[in-house]
């Protein structure tokens, strides 16, 4: 850990990465970098996004914690931007439908709550990741041609600070957890993802470029800032 910062500073050395990557992980800046890389070009490279960083880290400390979820009768779930409640019952077989507004999750009940509610947070987990899949397919596929992109493949993921990423290999992955926001904010991240495959970095020109996909990026971008912890389950 680098002190020299207002900031805590996590260093993670790699051999595998070729690249240096900043992570805002809460309240700690996480720096993934080259294992050869010098501590000095680490802190310049700090310091060059020391603006950013300090507004990523205003908007964690302005934006309220996620409510814990209670998985009981009436909770409210998110899938694609509208809220379901939730339907428990009882049944020998493990499943998860949407239908008819509610996500009715049937299992065999027991006697410990904990232990039910890892059962039904299991179960939920395992249908949003599988529905993920589907539809980030789905819009990966359908943009990539309007794009003029060829990735080469797609991944579901479960990142912990971001919500996509373009691989070195041409692949692009995704958090499954944007499947929870709304359908312009899922097809903002799938954009994004793929004008990467054409422009490797954040420059004015790779902004250019997904802005001529996706005209208000900016106010999906502004969404996830402000929103982006509510979608978990």
């Amino acid at each position: 850990m680098i002190m020299d910062f207002p900031f805590p500073v996590d260093i993670v050395r790699t051999a595998r990465r070729k690249s240096a990557e900043i992570e805002i992980k809460g309240e700690t800046v996480r720096v993934l970098v080259p294992d050869t890389l010098s501590e000095q070009r680490i802190k310049d490279l700090i310091n060059k996004r020391s603006v950013w960083i300090k507004q990523k880290l205003a908007i964690h400390a302005s934006t309220p914690e996620p409510k814990q979820r209670e998985y009981v009768n009436g909770e409210t779930f998110p899938y694609l931007g509208r809220n379901y409640r939730l339907k428990l019952e009882s049944s020998k077989e493990y499943s998860v439908k949407l239908k008819n507004g509610y996500l009715t999750v049937a299992y065999p009940r027991t006697d410990n709550d904990q232990k039910n509610h890892a059962i039904i947070k299991r179960l939920l987990t395992t249908w949003y990741q599988s529905h993920a899949y589907d539809r980030l397919h789905e819009k990966t596929k359908r943009y990539a041609k309007i794009i003029g992109v060829n990735p080469n493949g797609i991944k579901i993921d479960d990142f912990r600070a971001r919500w996509g990423s373009c691989l070195d290999t041409g692949e692009v992955a995704f958090n499954w957890r944007i499947i929870l926001a709304p359908h312009k904010i899922v097809d903002y991240i799938v954009i994004h993802e793929l004008c990467h495959l054409i422009e490797h970095n954040h420059s004015p020109k790779y902004w250019k470029l997904v802005e001529g996909y996706c005209d208000d990026y900016q106010e999906c971008r502004r969404w996830l800032k402000y929103h982006g912890a509510s979608l978990h389950i």
